[in-house]
């Protein structure tokens, strides 16, 4: 008990410390390159998601003129409301910005207040939840494709504070597609094959290896995508991208889960639960290397999370925020690398508040986050300091078994097109079959 407490001062104080020394970002903006991201600039807001209203687990794609909505949702932590403006963004199928007006490919207005917003009842840690509905009275979207929401502090467009990605889709092209084990001698046990056709009897197709573009991500992850490939075959009107040793990505490991929906009693993976400072601390059990374990199978959440408070129906504002302590052992520092705490919670980003360090006294990784009540998926990450590539298997391993979803995109940019159309969309399962 007296470890416990002593751990939960010193990673409280290393807390203040990181959270004093993060500044608004700026700099670093909305961009990496010229690809916009889904991203949170701002210290102080938090648990950002976009999903199809009444999935938060769904991926935020939606057929053009459904009958479903683009869910986009976020906390401000503090007592006080902020006034937030967003703006809509057209992009082609790399995420850049498309050369389309405001009106070329939306109704409505393209600077609109967030005026859906509620305060957290009966929280430890008060919070603002915001939301957008998109269509909605202001905002009726016209084409298919790529799209970026913005959100910014008092109609200033200097002062970026979120972004998040989401597509709309024709269903134009049919995708069929399997996940098979690679044959490739370096990804046999490791890697996972996308194998597919595009089938487009209703679309006519000139030029197969100019006019179409292929997004495969698995589990949605922009770290983890397969991009610029080209029809091995083209058959009447059939396009096959199977090939055997291409289209492959490590199959990672099932996702590490922690579930803090009540926190008088302790969720699974959970050690021990603290009320410090009229904030609840949540020390997880002790995690350990996976690289060198044979796979075994566990049903994930691929990657996401859910928000949820067990003793409250209304989630979204009666969840609390609580810090959750992760704790990796390893007898000494892996060196030139940096380790990090993954995940959908973060949007697949990395930045100070997720990333770990290394205690001498206890050898081990620590770190700790502020969360909202729910259930989480994540993983641990090295991200090598000079090219800075992220590395999930060193630490969790890789197998061909994991299971995994894939998000085919097909997209289509004829003679006569002035953008890239989001002409089919499908979900395809590395372990399970439709």
């Amino acid at each position: 008990m007296e470890i416990i407490n002593t751990m939960i001062v010193r990673i409280i104080s290393a807390t203040i410390f990181i959270t004093l020394n993060i500044q608004h970002v700026n700099a670093q903006m909305e961009m990496e390159g010229n690809k916009y991201l889904s991203k949170c600039f701002d210290k102080n807001i938090k648990s950002m998601r976009i999903y199809l209203e009444g999935n938060e687990l769904s991926y935020p794609v939606m057929e053009l003129g459904g009958d479903n909505n683009i869910l986009f949702e976020f906390d401000l932590l503090g007592n006080d409301a902020n006034d937030y403006v967003y703006h809509i963004m057209h992009c082609n199928s790399k995420w850049e910005q498309s050369d389309l007006f405001s009106d070329e490919f939306m109704d409505g207005f393209n600077e609109n207040i967030i005026s859906d917003y509620e305060f957290s009842l009966n929280t430890r840690v008060n919070y603002v939840h915001y939301k957008v509905k998109i269509p909605n009275d202001d905002v009726q979207l016209k084409l298919s494709g790529n799209y970026i929401i913005c959100v910014y502090e008092n109609e200033n467009t200097e002062k970026l504070v979120a972004s998040a990605r989401f597509s709309l889709y024709e269903p134009l092209v049919n995708v069929q597609a399997e996940i098979r084990q690679p044959t490739l001698a370096d990804y046999t046990n490791s890697g996972q094959e996308v194998r597919l056709s595009v089938f487009h009897d209703e679309l006519q197709i000139n030029d197969p290896f100019s006019e179409v573009k292929i997004n495969i991500l698995q589990n949605n992850r922009p770290d983890k995508m397969i991009s610029n490939i080209k029809p091995v075959f083209v058959k009447n009107s059939e396009l096959v991208y199977s090939f055997a040793g291409e289209n492959v990505l490590l199959g990672g490991n099932e996702y590490r889960m922690f579930n803090i929906r009540n926190l008088q009693l302790f969720g699974g993976h959970v050690n021990d639960i603290k009320f410090v400072d009229s904030v609840y601390h949540v020390q997880l059990r002790l995690d350990e290397r996976r690289s060198y374990k044979r796979y075994f199978w566990q049903e994930d959440l691929n990657g996401k999370y859910i928000v949820y408070n067990s003793n409250n129906d209304n989630h979204e504002v009666s969840a609390d925020y609580v810090y959750v302590y992760f704790n990796l052992p390893y007898n000494e520092p892996v060196l030139d690398v940096a380790m990090y705490v993954y995940g959908g919670f973060n949007n697949w980003t990395l930045n100070p508040e997720n990333k770990m360090f290394y205690n001498f006294e206890t050898a081990m990784y620590e770190g700790v986050i502020l969360l909202k009540q729910g259930v989480y998926n994540y993983s641990y990450a090295f991200v090598n300091n000079y090219v800075k590539q992220i590395d999930e298997s060193f630490i969790e391993g890789s197998h061909y078994e994991t299971e995994n979803d894939y998000l085919i995109f097909v997209y289509y940019n004829g003679i006569e097109e002035n953008y890239d159309r989001l002409v089919g969309y499908q979900i395809v399962n590395s372990k399970y079959r439709d």
